[in-house]
């Protein structure tokens, strides 16, 4: 998630400025980076360093902030390595009262709307794709119903099947279900 967040703030991506808004003038344009994603990857980044510090038999005191310079794969390398810390220790770690914070801050649910825990990060910033509607026929009806349902979890296969006939695409081992159903028509519930 960290190196997800990452990703969405690229300062290499550009802000169209020039493009009107509804509700009235506005006296500053708005930020090139929202900064509730700044803030949600501090606090990841706060959050594996200060249980790291823990682990490690020290007392984490302060924030963390994500280095300006950070790129996606120093991120991904940054909690990788630090999740790992925290898994080896965990047993030791769940019984210690820092381990019940740590949980907290994990999965619990923050006070207001202006805290996080990880949990409302990946509610908020999901990995994962939803279904949508392929533009292109299914191949046994020639209607336009093929459902594309993206892997929940990197590695699975997309599904593709269509909501009419019940046609299921076999194994995409190279690819071609991928090309055939690319263009996208909609959003599927």
């Amino acid at each position: 998630m960290l190196a997800h967040l990452r990703s969405l703030t690229d300062p290499l991506k550009g802000t169209d400025y020039s493009r009107e808004r509804g509700g009235g003038a506005r006296s500053t344009p708005p930020p090139p980076v929202p900064v509730e994603l700044l803030d949600a990857a501090d606090y990841i980044t706060t959050l594996l360093w200060s249980a790291v510090e823990v682990v490690e038999g020290r007392m984490p005191v302060g924030r963390m902030q994500v280095p300006v310079a950070a790129g996606v794969v120093v991120m991904h390398d940054f909690a990788e390595h630090n999740a790992q810390i925290i898994l080896k220790a965990w047993p030791g770690l769940s019984e210690r009262p820092e381990g019940v914070a740590f949980a907290d801050a994990v999965i619990g649910r923050p006070a207001s709307r202006d805290e996080w825990t990880l949990r409302t990060i990946f509610e908020r910033w999901s990995l994962r794709e939803d279904p949508w509607w392929a533009a292109q026929p299914c191949p046994v009806c020639g209607l336009r119903a093929v459902k594309v349902t993206p892997p929940e979890l990197p590695g699975d296969e997309t599904r593709y099947e269509c909501a009419k006939c019940g046609w299921v695409a076999p194994d995409d081992e190279d690819g071609f279900w991928a090309d055939a159903f690319s263009r996208r028509e909609g959003r599927a519930a």
